[in-house]
């Protein structure tokens, strides 16, 4: 039987995208879910849209967690992924999308490599056109894989040079940090998400940290080198941004 994973959806003020984020997710090909969606006290009218999602007839139920501060998304995940009871976690942004097969595709590969860890391939999306390409099935029967040692060859390059600050699988692939799959335990046993104004993080988003940190201490990253995620553009709202990093 496949494991259980969790997927975290961490909302901030995205109200206007966050029903086809987790539509997104509701619709995977992969049957064993748990969706926890969590809002870092949001300022728009989002606790309103989550509750009134969660009351629908859905696949996979929500459990919803509603910050009573805002301290950022890092310490949302952390929160979240507490309360998660699957064997895997992954993320989802509440402003971006997933392919139905992504999380079919990523646990297959993650099995098959014997991985810790995983992240897949993304598509720039700049209108509602594109986000709205998430819900077609492409057949992909033989995804292209970057293996463990390639990973961790091309993420310790991105670290030791000057100017990359993000989470970097060579010259010619981008992997988006949301998309990261990995085991709760891990996180259980200090993986965690950190605060980025503490002088803790060796990158400057949290997932960018998360994920170059994960890969470069247990060298066990895999890489669906297929774009499963559709990243919305220009619409972030993360005050992790505004941080003196």
């Amino acid at each position: 039987m496949s494991k259980k994973i969790s997927v975290i959806v961490t909302n901030y003020n995205h109200s206007k995208y966050i029903e086809s984020a987790i539509d997104s997710i509701q619709n995977q090909t992969y049957d064993n879910l748990e969706i926890i969606v969590i809002d870092d006290f949001s300022t728009d009218n989002s606790k309103e849209t989550i509750t009134e999602i969660s009351k629908r007839n859905l696949r996979f139920p929500l459990k919803t967690i509603f910050l009573e501060e805002n301290k950022g998304k890092w310490n949302a995940l952390n929160y979240a992924i507490s309360k998660a009871s699957g064997d895997l976690i992954t993320l989802q942004d509440a402003d971006d999308a997933s392919s139905p097969n992504r999380l079919q595709i990523q646990y297959e590969v993650m099995q098959n490599m014997k991985s810790y860890h995983n992240l897949c391939g993304f598509n720039h999306c700049y209108t509602e056109e594109d986000i709205q390409k998430y819900k077609i099935i492409n057949a992909i029967d033989n995804p292209k894989i970057m293996d463990h040692s390639t990973v961790t060859k091309y993420v310790h390059q991105g670290f030791k040079t000057p100017g990359i600050n993000h989470y970097f699988v060579g010259p010619s692939f981008e992997a988006h940090g949301a998309t990261c799959l990995f085991y709760k335990q891990l996180w259980e046993n200090g993986m965690k998400f950190l605060p980025g104004n503490m002088g803790l993080r060796c990158q400057k988003a949290e997932d960018s940290d998360f994920n170059t940190k994960m890969t470069l201490l247990l060298q066990k990253t895999s890489i669906v080198m297929e774009p499963l995620y559709f990243y919305r553009r220009n619409t972030s709202t993360n005050p992790a941004w505004l941080e003196n990093l």
